[in-house]
């Protein structure tokens, strides 16, 4: 009688299991990279964050203050300020003492609306009208807080924010786009003339 052998049992040698962890390490490796890498976006989420509760913050001081407010931006960061009127109903034009010196000044560092900086690699760009506005670097301004006595300014480079908070809560519509400096993706916020935002990433 004629046995039949059964075929000898198949299994995974010792040098194939190591391959195995080796390329689960290395596939682990990579996974933990990429959400390190992803995970710098969660700064960029926090200015973006940051910028929306300071907006509402100066939109809701504008209505309940009866005020107007405004805010200028920076290729690295923003400032908010305030509309001081210091008129004289009527005045003569020539008189140089009794002439209209209301002015923006700008929130001191002490303020809660006080300039802003964003870490570096965070680029910021601004829309108005559907054209990109060039945001020019940051210079001396003058401030509320501060207790300095302001450099006097001629009307022609007056400051001038390029967005406005009125009173009536109503702002100057505009759009927000924050990225990484060597990225196109990013964070876009339109912002429309009642204050509602739509915040996109792309």
């Amino acid at each position: 009688m004629l046995l039949l052998k059964s075929p000898p049992q198949q299994g995974f040698s010792l040098l194939e299991l190591l391959v195995v962890v080796v390329i689960i390490g290395i596939l682990a490796t990579m996974f933990t990279l990429s959400v390190g890498v992803l995970g710098a976006d969660s700064e960029l989420e926090r200015e973006t964050d940051r910028l929306q509760a300071l907006l509402s913050l100066a939109r809701e001081d504008a209505v309940t203050q009866g005020r107007e407010l405004g805010m200028h931006f920076y290729p690295n960061g923003y400032e908010f300020a305030i509309y001081e009127e210091d008129f004289v109903e009527y005045y003569d034009p020539d008189d140089a003492e009794a002439r209209d010196r209301s002015e923006w000044l700008v929130f001191g560092t002490s303020a809660l609306l006080r300039p802003r900086s964003l870490p570096e690699g965070i680029v910021i760009e601004l829309e108005i009208d559907g054209r990109e506005i060039i945001l020019d670097q940051r210079d001396d301004r003058r401030t509320v807080a501060d207790d300095d006595e302001p450099a006097d300014q001629d009307e022609a480079d007056a400051y001038r924010p390029q967005v406005r908070f009125y009173s009536s809560g109503d702002l100057s519509p505009f759009v927000i786009r924050f990225r990484r400096e060597f990225e196109s993706e990013g964070f876009i916020m339109d912002f429309a003339d009642d204050g509602s935002v739509e915040l996109t990433k792309g």
